[in-house]
């Protein structure tokens, strides 16, 4: 039961959900799945919306809060309807505790509010 509601805080609080295997996150219009198994991440996938001309997706490492390393740069997004997605092959394990975060930016280059994490955990 206390996890439970430690998980619903963190949830209100940031957006972030933990990813035991597979897992998502939505803030503001932005989505992150990711698909794997513990600390292995198989793969990462994002999807915005409203549409935005030209969007572009950023996958990063964070850890206690702070940024550690790019993991996909700047990636064009494909546009179905009204929602901007793209996709990263991963193949890769992180840390415990880590969070795997997307961001968005439009043709004018300014970054779109709701970054998007999910909790890398055993």
């Amino acid at each position: 039961m206390m996890i439970s509601m430690v998980l619903a805080a963190l949830v209100a609080l940031g957006g972030t959900q933990p990813a035991e295997a597979t897992g998502s996150a939505t803030r503001l219009g932005n989505r992150i799945t990711v698909y794997g198994e513990g600390l292995h991440v198989d793969s990462v996938t994002t999807a915005r919306t409203p549409h935005r001309i030209q969007a572009q997706a950023f996958l990063t490492l964070r850890k206690n809060g702070k940024w550690k390393r790019n993991i996909r740069g700047w990636t064009p997004a494909n546009t179905t309807g009204d929602i901007d997605h793209t996709s990263w092959s991963i193949n890769e394990n992180f840390p415990n505790g880590s969070r795997l975060c997307t961001e968005w930016k439009d043709l004018s280059g300014r970054t779109l509010p709701g970054m998007a994490c999910m909790i890398i955990h055993r």
